[in-house]
């Protein structure tokens, strides 16, 4: 049994209220075949941390997290963050303002990182 970090599982665990509401969230990018508002979850990689002789004792993992949308989602960036927040996830920023969309397609990225100690 593979015992490694699966953050892409833990985030989308998270967000299972989201995803109870009929809004698709899945790993991957942007799918201009899905009409309705989806989020995309887009894994940035690790890091080790917390060295202790020379050893790291875990792994931090990133993420990032963008609603795609027609109109503009704050209410739902917000929840996301929240929920994400609940889950043991630290916000680590988000991306600009793209309040006026040249495409029509509104975008809201936030990224977030998890710690997981290293299991003996």
């Amino acid at each position: 049994m593979d015992s490694s970090p699966d953050i892409i599982k833990d985030v989308s665990e998270a967000l299972e209220p989201v995803r109870c509401r009929g809004i698709t969230v899945m790993q991957g990018w942007y799918d201009r075949d899905i009409k309705a508002c989806h989020v995309t979850l887009w894994d940035l990689g690790e890091t080790d941390d917390c060295f202790s002789d020379d050893e790291a004792e875990g792994v931090t993992l990133s993420v990032q997290v963008t609603v795609f949308s027609t109109k503009d989602e704050l209410a739902l960036a917000r929840e996301i963050k929240s929920l994400m927040k609940l889950n043991g996830f630290s916000f680590e920023g988000r991306n600009g303002d793209d309040s006026k969309p040249e495409d029509g397609i509104y975008m809201k990225a936030q990224r977030f990182s998890k710690f997981y100690e290293s299991e003996e």
